[in-house]
């Protein structure tokens, strides 16, 4: 069995976002890490490898700052990564797909896994676009995931739903899953396997290689950046419990107006 993990790498929430004056992103001083999500899905990846023998294949687009992220899914226990390169990163999910789609069809995957979303957008987009691009079946919101054996012809999934409720389902491959945290508890790299992953094969291409003359059109246009508008300093309520709780209900209901 071949499965294919599409990863993303995206800012340390707790790096400086700064602007220029002209409202661009300041790239520079980032630091990226793999996308959380992501992160359970490599893991289920890896879980299959342990259990069917199944060859883990991770791959990302972007800027050599994706790297990082790659040689993490390999010292995880990836079988080899991809990584296509550009000059700056895709936003738009719709490129993003057809660029990924491209990368993956030569390979065939038969299970494909990305994660539900990615920390920095949220768009929950790309790994169903991807699947349309292939023309996989496709699940997302999953929570788990049980593979017969190698020779699989489909796989049983279980998806979250709103209200707490799950859905099992079985999804004939090949297939796209969108894997939701909680999946599973992702491992961390042992210096074994960080060895090991500098030795496996890390694969480097360009769009233009996947036949992009020019990169998709993005169909999200970035209208504007700007930092949040400062915030007010906290109000202190004064008096008793009484009076304070009264005065805290007023501010909610008649300023703040979330009552």
């Amino acid at each position: 069995m071949r499965i294919a993990v599409c990863m993303k790498a995206v800012v340390e929430p707790e790096a400086r976002i700064e602007l220029s004056a002209a409202g661009e992103l300041q790239r520079s001083e980032l630091r990226y890490e793999l996308n959380e999500y992501d992160l359970y899905a490599v893991e289920e990846a890896i879980r299959a490898n342990e259990a069917h023998d199944a060859e883990v294949t991770v791959v990302s687009l972007g800027t050599e700052d994706v790297v990082q992220s790659l040689r993490k899914g390999l010292a995880m226990g990836a079988t080899n990564a991809v990584h296509i390169k550009t000059d700056d990163d895709l936003a738009d999910s719709a490129a993003s797909a057809a660029v990924l789609a491209e990368a993956l069809r030569a390979r065939q995957p038969d299970l494909v896994l990305a994660g539900v979303e990615s920390d920095d957008l949220g768009g929950s987009q790309v790994g169903v676009l991807l699947a349309e691009r292939l023309g996989y079946n496709c699940a997302t919101m999953t929570i788990g995931v049980e593979i017969p054996g190698p020779d699989a012809k489909e796989v049983k999934v279980r998806r979250e739903l709103e209200g707490g409720n799950y859905l099992d389902i079985e999804v004939a491959l090949p297939a796209v899953l969108t894997i939701q945290t909680g999946i599973n508890e992702p491992r961390y790299p042992t210096l074994k396997g960080i060895m090991a992953s500098k030795r496996k094969e890390l694969v480097e291409m360009t769009p233009a290689e996947l036949g992009f003359g020019q990169l998709p059109a993005a169909r999200v246009e970035t209208v504007e950046l700007s930092y949040p508008p400062p915030r007010e300093l906290a109000r202190m309520l004064e008096g008793g419990p009484d009076e304070m709780v009264a005065e805290l209900l007023r501010l909610l209901r008649e300023e703040e107006k979330v009552l």
